[in-house]
């Protein structure tokens, strides 16, 4: 079933999908729409996955209710998750701020009128503000309202303008931690109890590797055969690569022998790609970035700021040890399964921990144990129930 519905004005129009291999939509009890903006084929990140992972099982598990993905762009078949669920592209494609407000307070507006939605969720956390639809968003940071500088400023100006908006007109919010929770009623000046933790969890591809060869052609594919510590993030100021640098150069000044690996994306920054011993591997797909980790004899994050820090989960279930940074959300995440929670601008003390990970076998078991044990507390089933509980507390009468 195909059909387009062109809507004049605000550069609006509205082409309706349900993917060859699904059945016809059908009316259910609760129409519940999804900002899917970020599900961009191939090309899924931190809150993409977030969707991805929440919203296949969110509509899976609720056959009795209808949602409406809602793309800015062509909708993948990719993101196709059930006989309840029907696609919708809305014009114009929002990628840039002026066109933030074009895209949530007309287009969406309007759809969520014609489609008589009975709840908005927003997992990149924009809003609506013309709309009567009550609303959820997902606000994974507010690393905007501290750190403007970390942002081209016509985009830190706009989330610094319109997220308190947000949170003020939403019916609840959610985040994914509980340093963000209270990050987000200190900030906003809303309700802690109007705010629910959805945590991020590790995808079904970050296990214990079971082969030594599997790691060693994973070393020779990554750093040249060698042993390597691993750090995976955009690379964004906030993220501390700089620092995360000057920690690997103390670490060799004390002897250490493994490399480092830097797995991701230039993000507004221009970092040193020329020190010895650093591979930086750019952006990786899926499977070989969990590959990569697994591979890894340690995971060093060291960020300045995280609203959880995905990473860190992810090597723990992977039966890596993890250093992290002590800031903002890290610790929670941590649980107390890393081998160490370090000052980001400690490169001694980084470098310290890294040489005696290195070294010692006993201290790398045990942290590999605690961190297996410490994984079990994130799954995406999880998140997407505590999701569904937001979700009903909205809906309820």
């Amino acid at each position: 079933m195909r059909g387009s519905t062109d809507f004049h004005g605000c550069c609006m129009q509205i082409t309706a999908y349900a993917a060859e291999n699904c059945q016809p939509i059908f009316a259910t009890m609760a129409r519940i729409a999804l900002n899917a903006r970020l599900l961009i084929p191939g090309r899924l990140e931190g809150i993409g996955w977030f969707t991805h992972e929440c919203y296949q099982r969110l509509i899976s598990a609720h056959p009795e209710h209808e949602f409406q993905l809602i793309f800015d762009r062509a909708p993948s078949t990719e993101f196709c998750y059930g006989n309840n669920a029907s696609e919708v592209r809305l014009l114009p494609p929002a990628r840039r701020p002026f066109l933030y407000d074009a895209w949530f307070d007309y287009s969406v507006t309007r759809q969520l009128k014609r489609w008589s939605a009975d709840v908005f969720l927003s997992t990149d956390g924009m809003l609506s503000r013309r709309t009567h639809v009550p609303q959820i968003p997902v606000f994974h940071d507010l690393n905007f309202m501290h750190h403007p500088e970390w942002m081209p400023a016509r985009e830190a100006n706009y989330y610094r303008s319109r997220f308190p908006e947000f949170a003020k007109i939403a019916a609840r919010i959610l985040t994914v931690s509980d340093y963000s929770r209270h990050d987000i009623a200190s900030q906003f000046k809303v309700a802690i109890d109007s705010i629910d933790v959805v945590y991020n969890a590790p995808a079904k591809e970050y296990k214990p590797l079971v082969s030594p060869d599997l790691a060693q052609a994973q070393r020779n594919r990554v750093a040249g055969g060698q042993a390597y510590f691993v750090f995976v993030g955009s690379l964004h100021p906030r993220k501390n690569i700089s620092g995360l640098l000057q920690a690997f150069g103390a670490y060799r000044a004390m002897g250490g022998k493994h490399e480092l690996v830097i797995v991701g994306e230039s993000m507004w920054s221009d970092e040193m790609r020329n020190q010895p011993g650093v591979h930086f591997s750019g952006r990786l797909e899926r499977e070989m970035l969990a590959a990569t980790v697994k591979a890894s004899e340690g995971l060093v994050f060291i960020p300045w700021f995280e609203g959880f820090g995905v990473p860190i989960v992810e090597a723990f279930a992977s039966g890596v040890p993890v250093i992290a940074s002590n800031r903002t959300a890290m610790p929670e995440v941590c649980g107390g399964a890393a081998v160490a929670l370090v000052e980001p601008d400690d490169a001694h003390g980084i470098a310290s921990w890294m040489k005696r990970l290195e070294g010692d076998s006993a201290l790398r078991q045990e942290a590999v144990e605690r961190g297996l044990a410490r994984a079990q507390a994130f799954s995406w089933d999880d998140s997407a129930a505590q999701l569904w509980t937001s979700i009903e507390q909205v809906l309820k009468p």
